[in-house]
């Protein structure tokens, strides 16, 4: 990781700025800490929340949204299935929405040069073989003071995904790859004693 302040986001997207997308961060400055946690709106909102970021710290985003349409069903969503993990298409109609929102807000951070890497919270969490968020920020010494099971799914959506964006950094990752995407998961040793 080096010596370099760092922010890993965790964005759990929604197909539309009406509803929250769930948003977290985590700041390591010698120590990690779960350091804020809240929805955000609009691209506009989210992308002025990264920017901020970046302004300060070397800041790694990962989203819960496909990247791409692919042909409805891309060779990567195909192959999560194949391992296990509960994934809906980008072809599906409820999904298409969040997709192209995904590739615009995928656009846009590229443009001011923050890395960007599809996930999915859910798997993520299985992935680890930890059994909670809880236990997951424990294992990997991430220091918090909220109430994670206060949290709305978005929001708890949003924390894992900052965790993957940190263990991105750190090396303790499971990718997941296809010719058509990559989706980042959490390393299956991270909760195994």
């Amino acid at each position: 990781m080096g010596s370099q302040l760092r922010a890993y986001v965790g964005l759990d997207l929604a197909a539309s700025v009406g509803r929250c997308s769930g948003y977290a961060c985590i700041i390591c400055d010698g120590r990690c800490v779960l350091h804020e946690v809240r929805c955000l709106h609009s691209d506009d909102e989210i992308v002025s929340s990264i920017s901020a970021l970046k302004s300060k710290y070397v800041t790694v985003v990962s989203i819960d949204a496909p990247f791409s349409l692919g042909n409805g069903i891309r060779l990567v969503d195909r192959k999560m299935m194949s391992l296990g993990f509960k994934v809906l298409p980008p072809g599906f109609n409820s999904m298409r929405k969040l997709t192209l929102r995904a590739m615009e807000l995928v656009r846009k951070l590229n443009e001011l040069g923050v890395s960007v890497y599809e996930t999915h919270p859910r798997s993520a969490l299985i992935s680890s073989k930890c059994a909670s968020i809880d236990d997951l920020l424990h294992r990997l010494s991430i220091n918090y003071s909220i109430d994670l099971s206060s949290l709305s799914k978005d929001l708890k959506d949003a924390v894992i995904a900052a965790v993957v964006s940190y263990c991105i950094d750190l090396g303790c990752y499971l990718k997941v790859d296809e010719v058509d995407g990559i989706i980042w998961l959490l390393s299956t040793d991270i909760c195994i004693n």
